[in-house]
C-alpha cells in the first residue's frame, strides 16, 4: 500500500512543481518539547540548549526540504511536565561524553507510550551531542538535517510525537522494537525505499556515517529482532553488530504528500474550476 502512496506521491509533487512552480512550501507551526533532563555538554563545549536552539533557524530557511516549519522550543530540565500542548517530544541523548549526563527520572514519570500519537521515532544516532561536539552543525546532511527531518515528520503527528536520541534505557517502555544493544558503529546505510522520504530528505547514508571516530561512533544502540508490524528501520548499519538504528512507528510518507497537505495543490483544483467556469 505505501508504495502505491509513494508512486501517487511522486506525480502529485510532479505536478506541484511543475504546474505550480512550487520549491517549498510552510506548514504549521510545531511546538517542540524538549526534555534536557539537566544535561551539560562537555568542558568548553558549546551550551547545550543555547546552540540546539539553532535549529529554529535551520529549520525555517534550509534549501534541502520543501515544508518549512516554524518551531518553538520548551526545554524541560526536571520537575513536572511543562502545562501546554505540545506537537512533539524530544528526549536528550545520554551518551557518556557529556559533562553532566541526562536524568531520565522526571520524563519516565510524567509520560509512557500512551502519551504519544501515531508518530515516535527511537534512534541510536546521538544527533544533539554531534550537532554540538562534531562534525556540527553544519551542512544540512549530518545531525543538523537528522534533527530537522525527525522532529518535522514527528512534530506532524496525530497527537504528540516523539524522538528519542540514543535515550537507552528510556524505550523500554514501548513494545516490539525487539532486542537493545549498545554499539560504536560508524557506518549508517538508509534503505532506497525510504531515500525520498521527508524523514530522510536531504540525507544520505555517507552524510549519516562516520560522524566520529572510535570509540565515539555515529550510532550507540542498534535493535535486531524488531516487530516489523509496529517499527520501521528506516536507518540501518552493517557494522557494530549490525541490525536497525533508526526505527519509527509509522511507514514515513513521500515528501508530495506532505506538500498536499500544506495545501499546496489547491491551486489545481481552483485553476481547473476557473477553466470550467470560463467556457
Amino acid at each position: 500500500m505505501w508504495r502505491k502512496r509513494y508512486l501517487l506521491g511522486r506525480v502529485l509533487l510532479a505536478l506541484a512543481t511543475g504546474v505550480l512552480g512550487v520549491g517549498t512550501a510552510n506548514a504549521a507551526p510545531i511546538n517542540v518539547l524538549w526534555y534536557s533532563g539537566g544535561v551539560v555538554n562537555m568542558l568548553g563545549g558549546p551550551d547545550y540548549k543555547t546552540t540546539l536552539s539553532g535549529l529554529i533557524n535551520q529549520a525555517a530557511t534550509a534549501p534541502e526540504i520543501a515544508v518549512h516549519n516554524t518551531w518553538t522550543i520548551t526545554y524541560w530540565d526536571s520537575g513536572p511536565k511543562p502545562t501546554g500542548v505540545f506537537n512533539v517530544l524530544v528526549a536528550a541523548s545520554n551518551t557518556g561524553d557529556w559533562g553532566t549526563s541526562v536524568d531520565y527520572i522526571h520524563l519516565t514519570n510524567a509520560v509512557n507510550a500512551s502519551s504519544f500519537g501515531d508518530r515516535v521515532m527511537v534512534t541510536g544516532l546521538d544527533a544533539d551531542w554531534h550537532y554540538l561536539n562534531g562534525p556540527g552543525s553544519t551542512p544540512f546532511n549530518g545531525p543538523q538535517g537528522f534533527l530537522i527531518d525527525a522532529i518535522n515528520w514527528a512534530g506532524s503527528s496525530t497527537g504528540m510525537g516523539g524522538v528519542f536520541l540514543n535515550a537507552f534505557g528510556v524505550t523500554v517502555m514501548f513494545s516490539g522494537l525487539g532486542t537493545n544493544t549498545l554499539s560504536t558503529g560508524n557506518v549508517v546505510n538508509i534503505p532506497g525505499a525510504f531515500a525520498s522520504f521527508p524523514v530522510n530528505e536531504g540525507l544520505t547514508s555517507a552524510g549519516l556515517s562516520n560522524w566520529s571516530s572510535s570509540p565515539q561512533g555515529s550510532h550507540h544502540e542498534i535493535w535486531t529482532g524488531t516487530d516489523p508490524s509496529l517499527w520501521t528501520a528506516i536507518h540501518t548499519t552493517t557494522d557494530g553488530g549490525g541490525g536497525g538504528v533508526t526505527l519509527v512507528s509509522a511507514v514515513p510518507e513521500p515528501t508530495s504528500l506532505i506538500l498536499l497537505g500544506t495545501g499546496l495543490l489547491a491551486g489545481l483544483g481552483a485553476s481547473a474550476w476557473r477553466r470550467h467556469h470560463s467556457k
